[in-house]
């Protein structure tokens, strides 16, 4: 299998990786900019001609002669024009061209944004145009409802204890793929509950996102009724290499014990319990006791929802994880020499610990690759299974 990376010139790459800097630096140090987005990409092949190319051009002429402004073209056709504030000449070339170009079937082909306020929002776009995000998810609606009352919740919680999980339940594997290597080799599949759905089913027309204690309180509600579930005999002895992300607290629960029980030890040397490093830095003694019976059962601990720079500042010799999960991000690829010699060097010398989530492009395989990071999750290897 070859990962050569392949597709657009490397003129829009570098305008790509260029913009993702400007945006970074814009963020870091507060400096205010104004950006015009032209998805060109998504016009429609009638209006892709050299003429059709001119008449844009020519719009966005007044824009580039009298001010400063800097003018990116990205993989797959999109412009991004960044200008230093107010940005009046944006908003003309923005009018006029909301009158050039049609409507796209989902939403404008011309959107102004602030920085650093809409700096993410511009990145993701950069992440787009270099194939880093293949998919985005539309946004929740639950984020606008209400609270459930305590009677619903109580209910929910109690519904759950026995609720039928399958339709809730997320599979994903885990690759192994090294350098040169033909076919990835599977690892564990990440098994979790999808909450979203869940939530969904149990406390209709109510969100638990305005108040966190009761989010994670639903959550290892959720966690205690899967792990039950694991702990039957006849699906424990039946599992295959496995890594299961959990709250701390479920660690060490009833059903968390019984489950490690029913594995037993051959079951145990094939499991991964990744915690969020949220929980380890509020219950640093709860972070121990599982660190403790990882090695006495003989799971593997792991660390979820870590970012570089907490390898770098923390101390993690005494927890000791077996497994440690970094998710990708395209700000990687545009920084500094000095900020990616940063980077790898917060990496731990044991690569084969490290595992890449949101591999979704063959960019981050090449990136991993270059750091001797071979463990992946993603929609890239996911897709020659």
């Amino acid at each position: 299998m070859s990962m050569a990376l392949s597709g657009p010139e490397v003129g829009p790459q570098a305008e790509a990786l260029a913009l993702a800097a400007l945006v970074r630096d814009c963020v870091t140090s507060g400096v205010e900019r104004r950006a015009l987005h032209l998805r060109l990409s998504a016009l429609p092949e009638a209006l892709r001609e050299t003429r059709h190319r001119q008449m844009i051009d020519e719009v966005l002429a007044p824009v580039m002669r009298p001010t400063r402004a800097r003018r990116f073209e990205l993989p797959g056709g999109d412009l991004v024009i960044v200008s230093p504030p107010p940005g009046q000449h944006l908003e003309e070339v923005h009018a006029a061209l909301s009158r050039l170009l049609p409507e796209a079937t989902d939403g404008p082909l011309s959107t102004t944004m602030r920085l650093p306020a809409e700096g993410a929002r511009l990145l993701s776009v950069v992440e787009g145009a270099m194939g880093l995000v293949l998919q985005r998810e539309s946004a929740s609606p639950t984020d606008v409802l209400p609270l459930p009352s305590a009677t619903e919740l109580e209910a929910a919680l109690r519904a759950l204890a026995t609720a039928d999980l399958a339709a809730a339940l997320r599979n994903h594997p885990i690759w192994r793929l090294g350098d040169g290597q033909a076919t990835p080799t599977p690892l564990w599949t990440e098994t979790r509950v999808h909450l979203p759905d869940l939530m969904e089913r149990l406390l209709p027309g109510a969100s638990l996102a305005g108040a966190p204690a009761l989010g994670r309180l639903f959550r290892r509600a959720a966690e205690r009724r899967l792990l039950a579930e694991l702990a039957r005999p006849q699906v424990a002895r039946a599992m295959d290499p496995a890594c299961l992300p959990l709250s701390l607290g479920s660690v060490t629960e009833t059903e968390g014990l019984r489950f490690d029980a029913a594995l037993g030890p051959a079951g145990r040397e094939q499991l991964v319990i990744c915690v969020p490093l949220s929980d380890v830095l509020a219950d640093p003694a709860g972070a121990a006791l599982a660190a403790r019976l990882a090695r006495e059962r003989g799971w593997t601990l792991g660390l979820d929802e870590l970012e570089p720079w907490h390898l770098a500042r923390m101390d993690l010799r005494a927890l000791d994880p077996g497994l440690i999960r970094l998710r990708f991000r395209a700000e990687w690829l545009a920084g500094s020499v000095a900020e990616r010699a940063a980077l790898d060097a917060s990496l731990p010398r044991d690569r084969d610990r490290v595992v890449l989530m949101g591999a979704d492009a063959p960019v981050a395989i090449a990136w991993a690759w270059q750091r001797g990071i071979t463990a992946f999750m993603g929609k890239v290897l996911d897709a020659r299974r």
